[in-house]
């Protein structure tokens, strides 16, 4: 990859984030999409929201470790 500053974009290059470990979501329904919980409280409906994040998440993490930017 080309640099403005080579010897900074090296040193980027050469350090890696701490390793990160996945989260753990024992409740919920994954589907892809953060839901309005609405006027009416559904306690369903908010594990889901939290399901959807965590993955989320821990697919960005995989993707971050797969290219090398992260332990």
């Amino acid at each position: 990859m080309g640099y403005a500053n080579t010897g900074k974009g090296k040193a980027r290059e050469a350090k890696q984030a701490a390793t990160v470990a996945a989260l753990a979501v024992s409740v919920g329904t994954s589907d892809g999409t953060v839901a309005d919980v609405g006027a009416a409280f559904s306690q369903a409906t908010l594990n889901s929201n939290f399901r959807d994040v965590a993955d989320k998440i821990n697919e960005v993490v995989a993707a971050l470790k797969a290219a090398g930017l992260m332990a």
